[in-house]
């Protein structure tokens, strides 16, 4: 804002404050890519929304902005068009960003006297503006939406712009308590873009009924290469009216309900049977049985690797939530209860943890409905790794329990395995480690009897981290070892890596346990498994520590902090309390 003319009164503007979620945890070349996305999508979306530039100042605050608004553009603007331009424009940055360069953004709107210096802008009203940006309530709405944009008013701008606007969409905000330093007041928070975003679940579908669509305007709609898109239309049984050209229905006119139900089935049971495919090549281990419909009516992509396996899951990843919830919504419950399943590797080395879990309870829900005891199970068996996540290991627990007794009585012994393991991993967090021995014992010997490698290593590995909680450290060194030797994935080969480590450095051998510690951390780097990442460099910086490498320590932990931080997970405190050991006035 330098240029701007210094004002002795002070005038009135539109404020607004807008900040990056998760920026600081970021590389430096992805801190670049978020910058010059953000500043495109603000002024796209404020163009789009009729605030021309000539009307506000903007003050770059790195990781984000201060943008003052003169009173000339009606506030009505900001309230009404701005929020969804900009969630749309922030979508499409994120459809072709990498994962470390997405963004989510908090925004803050209020309005205020303001004073003019040779510096830029002062007075209380911007100090209330970024107080609000600062809510906890606003971080926790933000942190748990698919949507891009999380948005707050203050009391004044709600009760004097929003609820007088008909086109502001006043019942999608909510009141929250807002105090952050010395500001104690009441906010308005709207979640932008999430669940009433158009989604290419749908777009394939929502045309008018009739129309005509080429290979290639459908191969954009549905994100899939072009030379696959006819196949898919012709899998999906739509008409071929013309070389090249499909006629396509709609999901809302023109079908009956029976052809509607169809059409949608089609592209439900397409993206379950994708999403298959793709987790069983980046996560083999999870769950052995094979999801997709013995009926499905359409021909699912295929996957060559894990890069590309992996680019689909997050090309696809709103798509992907979608059609859970379309799936319960519209009754197609075994579609319903298999694809939050078939999500397991999206949901694991995403940890969007609130939108697993309600598709995990619709699953449960579709299956008790149709009264399908393997889908319960199932189910109950996501739900208990969903709450091992929320480090809720009491639950996990009875969760995982009620699903063993299930695949015992119904004879799954792979799915027994898995509930097994999972039962194991919860008394490990517990310190109830020879209960964990048992329960990944009998795992261990249903995966050898089924010649089920990756679940075998998982056991090995398993049994590996219970040993080691008794202290027993040569034995647990021992099934590392036999993990290690079997591993067939880089996901495998990182966890089987760090419990060497992890089994070195309780023996004392520090030197040993950071040279399997780096390793671990390659390997997971290249199956991009984050809490992996995180768990190790965690541990890496104990070990240095042990050596009296203070400064190695806390740039581990640093790192570890950061992508703690952006899961959402509860090391976080852990690291904390790790790092300010080291100086306990930072």
């Amino acid at each position: 804002m330098h240029g701007i003319a210094a004002t002795a009164l002070a005038v009135h503007r539109s404020i607004l404050c807008v900040d990056v979620q998760g920026y600081g945890g970021r590389t430096n070349p992805d801190q670049l890519t978020v910058r010059r996305g953000l500043f495109e999508a603000l002024s796209e979306a404020l163009a789009g929304s009729g605030v021309p530039e000539v009307s506000f100042e903007s003050e770059d605050r790195g990781d984000g902005a201060l943008i003052i608004v003169h009173p000339d553009v009606p506030k009505e603007r900001l309230a009404g068009p701005f929020p969804p331009k900009l969630a749309a424009a922030l979508e499409r940055h994120n459809g072709s960003a990498p994962p470390g360069a997405r963004i989510k953004i908090r925004v803050a709107l209020h309005a205020g006297e303001v004073l003019y210096d040779a510096h830029g802008v002062t007075g209380s009203a911007i100090v209330t503006a970024c107080r609000l940006l600062d809510a906890d309530p606003l971080k926790d709405a933000l942190r748990d939406s698919p949507g891009a944009v999380g948005l707050i008013a203050s009391d004044w701008f709600y009760q004097e712009v929003v609820r007088q606007c008909p086109t502001c969409d006043a019942d999608t905000y909510r009141p929250v308590a807002v105090s952050v330093k010395e500001t104690h007041t009441r906010g308005w928070i709207r979640l932008v873009g999430c669940r009433t975003a158009p989604t290419r679940v749908h777009r394939l579908l929502s045309l008018h009924p009739g129309a005509e669509i080429s290979v290639p305007a459908a191969a954009a709609l549905l994100d899939v290469p072009a030379d696959e898109t006819g196949v898919i239309l012709r899998d999906l049984r739509l008409e071929e009216c013309a070389e090249g050209r499909f006629r396509v229905p709609a999901l809302d006119d023109g079908l009956t309900g029976a052809e509607r139900t169809d059409a949608l089935r089609r592209v439900l049971a397409w993206y379950l049977g994708t999403a298959d495919n793709a987790r069983r090549i980046l996560c083999p281990d999870r769950i052995t049985a094979t999801l997709t419909l013995p009926d499905a009516p359409g021909l699912p992509l295929t996957f060559t690797s894990a890069d590309e396996a992996r680019g689909w899951c997050e090309a696809e990843r709103l798509n992907l939530i979608a059609a859970a919830r379309a799936a319960a919504d519209e009754g197609q419950h075994d579609i319903a209860w298999r694809l939050p399943l078939a999500l397991w590797t999206f949901f694991f080395l995403r940890s969007p943890w609130t939108d697993w879990i309600e598709s995990l309870g619709d699953g449960l829900a579709s299956a008790e409905h149709l009264d399908d005891d393997r889908g319960i199970a199932y189910a109950l068996a996501g739900l208990g790794h969903a709450s091992q996540h929320r480090w809720n290991f009491e639950e996990s627990i009875d969760l995982f329990g009620a699903a063993r007794d299930i695949f015992v009585r119904i004879g799954d012994r792979s799915g027994e395995g898995w509930a097994l393991h999972g039962l194991g991993y919860a008394c490990r967090r517990l310190q109830r480690f020879r209960e964990a021995v048992v329960h990944h014992g009998r795992s261990l010997r249903l995966a050898r009897e089924a010649g089920e490698r990756p679940s075998t290593g998982m056991a090995l590995t398993a049994l590996g981290y219970a040993h080691a909680g008794l202290n027993e450290f040569t034995t647990s060194l021992g099934y590392f070892e036999q993990a290690h030797a079997i591993a067939a994935d880089p996901h495998a080969e990182g966890w089987a890596l760090h419990g060497l480590g992890y089994s070195r450095a309780g023996q004392g051998d520090f030197d040993a346990a950071i040279v399997h510690y780096r390793k671990a951390l390659d390997a997971f780097r290249e199956a991009r498994d984050r809490p992996g990442q995180g768990e190790t460099l965690y541990n890496l910086g104990r070990a240095h520590l042990h050596m009296g490498r203070h400064g190695a320590a806390r740039h581990c932990w640093i790192s570890a902090l950061a992508i703690f931080e952006d899961l959402q997970t509860p090391q976080t405190a852990g690291v904390l309390a790790r790092l300010r050991s080291l100086d306990p006035r930072s």
